[in-house]
């Protein structure tokens, strides 16, 4: 595989973001897919049906992502599939206090009311849950 040119790898921060949310959506296994965007910094795709084989795969990654998401983690919520459920906003609010408790910066975008609700908005900085649009 030749190395990638100027116009394959993304420019900033924000289109690697976009990239790495589409390729962990693209590599999802039992809901779940992960990408890398820069060191210590992964996306986290939630796709499909909601249920307990993504909130058991969550669950036996939390300790990858605290080895691997020291810097920020942005989880994509944007291909779930009907109503979260309380394991999978339990198991996501978990992710979320993990990681910010290591001082890493939190996003999930694409969240479900029930996920907004529960979790709350607070600034980008810190940890920011963007609802999800229809058509985007």
């Amino acid at each position: 595989m030749a190395a990638p040119t100027q116009y394959d790898v993304p420019a900033g921060l924000d289109d690697r973001r976009r990239d790495a949310r589409l390729t962990a959506s693209r590599r999802a296994v039992d809901g779940i897919g992960t990408s890398w965007y820069d060191d210590g910094c992964v996306a986290l795709a939630v796709v499909g049906p909601a249920g307990p084989a993504q909130v058991r795969a969550l669950r036996d990654l939390r300790p990858q992502l605290a080895r691997e998401a020291w810097a920020e983690l942005v989880i994509d919520l944007s291909g779930l599939e009907g109503e979260c459920g309380p394991a999978l906003v339990r198991v996501l609010g978990q992710l979320r206090v993990q990681r910010l408790t290591a001082g890493a910066r939190v996003e999930i975008d694409g969240a479900p009311a029930e996920v907004v609700s529960e979790l709350g908005v607070r600034p980008a900085t810190e940890f920011t849950v963007r609802e999800h649009r229809d058509g985007g």
